[in-house]
């Protein structure tokens, strides 16, 4: 397991920029959570790049953390409408790929680390979309 790191940052009124690497335990779930619900409060129908690398699977731990947040999580869920992952991990990759099917008015794509000028594109033409 290495150590875990998440910084939460608001690049614009409605684009959080994400970086995460590691491994999760509950302590760094918690850290995370309280980093980031600041972060999107004030948001509608935002956007989120993701830069995952080497980002390993949470602990059991850290995933009953992210159980117990459900509704912030979901609450949050609903300020954003387009996530971009830029990864290489394959099992980031299909995850995404999960979230975007069973998380309605939620659309997540993986995109590899040197795509990120086509994320952000994509991002964009979200926000830009009409609601």
């Amino acid at each position: 397991m290495t150590k875990p790191t998440f910084t939460a940052t608001l690049e614009r009124s409605n684009l959080v920029v994400i970086e995460s690497a590691g491994s999760m335990d509950p302590v760094s779930m918690e850290v995370a959570l309280d980093l980031l619900v600041p972060v999107v409060k004030d948001m509608s129908h935002g956007g989120m790049l993701v830069r995952a690398q080497g980002v390993e699977w949470p602990s059991l731990g850290a995933i009953g953390v992210e159980l117990r947040h459900w509704g912030q999580l979901m609450a949050m869920i609903r300020k954003v409408d387009r996530v971009a992952v830029l990864t290489d991990d394959g099992w980031m990759r299909n995850l995404a790929a999960v979230e975007s099917f069973f998380i309605p008015n939620l659309e997540v794509r993986s995109f590899a680390p040197d795509q990120e000028d086509a994320a952000r594109v994509w991002l964009e033409e979200g926000a830009a979309a009409p609601s």
